[in-house]
């Protein structure tokens, strides 16, 4: 009996993971990559981007 609740309960989580893996994390757009759909997926590269360029220009201020 505790095998097959095991499997069942092995089953339920292999199910529920790949019934949300389709969609991005912000929103209901298919994922292009690293999760996102192609809007978010830009918008969030662009602030790392501004993040990473934000720290190199306090490193050069303060050091």
């Amino acid at each position: 009996m505790k095998k097959m609740m095991a499997l069942i309960a092995a089953l339920a989580l292999a199910v529920s993971l790949t019934a949300c893996g389709g969609h991005c994390k912000s929103c209901d757009q298919p994922v292009y990559k690293d999760g996102y759909c192609e809007y978010h997926y830009a918008l969030n590269a662009a602030q790392d981007l501004v993040d990473d360029a934000a720290q190199a220009a306090q490193d050069a201020i303060f050091g």
